[in-house]
């Protein structure tokens, strides 16, 4: 029935193809597929402009075509079921004549082409995901109907596929499948959505792709739409907005109502570090070594004033810590570069003293002197390492020969001579160490040219 149907219409394009090119008209052709069951009066085509009138060609009962270009039915089109229908519009203006070809498909609305479902939503696939990943939560996309002919029918990704990120597989094959389909192969047992390529969440987190079937002659055509989630995987790490923190300490956090103590305000707050998350994790914040000046609140990066600064009135200190940030997700993933801070604490000059004996009393007032700190060290030994009393268990760097250490305050465990070298004071006892399991102690570094520094060190 359909070569016949396809032989026919030949025929009648035949018989006007000559009547035409003797007029000197040109010729437009278009083709359209509509169901038997249509009420009179249904909308098949709109031609721009007017001046229209539908040629005879043994069709004028079932079609009419109004002034404005509008082509539609005025009967029951049952009686042209799978034959083939082929109108001719006639298109005159002052200046021009010209004719549209109109070549009509009316099918059994049970043997058209249509899924399902007009829109298939909740499918899923995990970001970087290998090639050839099945897409999860979709059933197998096939489409019913015959279409015109009969033949098997083609499948193709014609919308929403960015980037060429999805790919159709024969819904027989098994799952990752790693050489994908070109568009319109045909699978009579329906396709399936796989991953083409690796795909980026951060990028696009989400798809909407257009699936066509069509049939073997490319007339009849269904369109369905494809919801696809990717799916997060934790595969970045947290990175802080800035490399290096520099935050000064003084009159804010310096207690100044006694003339004679340098008091500083304990949990005051120092500044913040902050970091983002490209997965849109919760991000939390710790110090790579423990301080005893400073501790960070976690959940905020915000710092805060611990203890007191090892520097006496009219001194200042610089000191660095080392913030790391790692995301709230199982296994976490921290920050591959932390923050470097910076604390200046700038100490306030207390008011000179002043001799009352003598009228010519000289006035005695401190001479402002600056004070580094070095950086924490940390290192680790054995509680065997501490056996021995008076046993030299670590030596301290000079940056000159002129400098000498001293330990700042007793320290039951260890003593510092001046030359650096830290011994055993008193035999290591791991339980009576604390909760820590730490030895941390403050050591003054005096040098002959110039002012204080202090040294932190800390090993368990």
């Amino acid at each position: 029935m359909q070569g016949l149907a396809l032989a026919l219409v030949a025929t009648l394009a035949t018989l006007w193809s000559p009547r035409v090119a003797a007029a000197g008209l040109a010729i437009r052709r278009s083709i359209a597929v509509i169901p038997h069951d249509i009420y009179p009066g249904y909308s098949i085509k709109k031609f721009d402009g007017g001046g229209y009138r539908l040629l005879e060609t043994g069709f004028s009962q079932f079609f009419t075509v109004l002034q404005d270009g509008l082509v539609m039915t005025t009967s029951d089109l049952s009686p042209l079921v799978n034959r083939p229908v082929n109108l001719v519009v006639l298109e005159e203006t002052p200046n021009s004549t010209a004719t549209h070809t109109l070549q009509l498909y009316v099918l059994d609305r049970r043997d058209m082409l249509r899924f399902q479902q007009d829109l298939y939503d909740g499918g899923t696939v995990s970001e970087n995901a290998p090639s050839g990943t099945k897409v999860k939560g979709l059933p197998a996309l096939q489409a019913v109907g015959v279409g015109v002919g009969g033949l098997p029918v083609k499948y193709a990704i014609v919308g929403g596929n960015e980037g060429g990120a999805f790919a159709l597989i024969d819904n027989t094959e098994e799952d990752n499948i790693t050489s994908t389909s070109t568009p319109g192969v045909v699978w009579d047992s329906g396709v399936r959505l796989v991953t083409a390529r690796p795909l980026d969440r951060e990028r696009t987190p989400a798809y909407t792709l257009t699936v066509q079937a069509a049939d073997g002659h490319g007339i009849d055509k269904a369109l369905t739409k494809v919801k696809i989630s990717v799916l997060d995987e934790n595969d970045n790490s947290p990175v802080f907005t800035k490399k290096v923190y520099r935050f000064t300490l003084g009159s804010d956090q310096y207690d100044n109502s006694t003339n004679t103590n340098m008091v500083w305000r304990r949990f005051s707050a120092i500044g913040a570090v902050t970091a983002t998350d490209a997965d849109g994790d919760k991000v939390a914040y710790r110090l790579a070594v423990p301080s005893n000046l400073v501790v960070i609140v976690p959940q905020t990066g915000d710092l805060l004033l611990a203890g007191d600064p090892p520097l006496e009135a009219g001194e200042d200190m610089e000191y660095e810590i080392t913030v790391e940030a790692h995301d709230l997700r199982t296994p976490s993933r921290t920050s591959k570069v932390p923050a470097q801070v910076w604390l200046q604490f700038n100490s306030p000059m207390l008011p000179p003293a002043v001799e009352e004996e003598p009228p010519q009393a000289h006035r005695i007032s401190k001479r402002r002197v600056t004070r580094a700190v070095r950086p924490t060290k940390r290192i680790e030994f054995t509680e065997a390492d501490g056996e021995t009393e008076g046993r030299i268990v670590f030596q301290l760097e000079k940056e000159t020969e002129r400098e000498t250490f001293k330990i700042r305050d007793e320290n039951p465990w260890v003593t510092v001579e001046p030359n650096g070298a830290v011994r055993v004071k008193k035999k290591w006892d791991y339980e009576e160490l604390g909760p820590e399991k730490t030895i941390d102690f403050w050591v003054t570094i005096t040098n002959a040219g110039g002012g204080g520094k202090f040294y932190c060190i800390s090993w368990k």
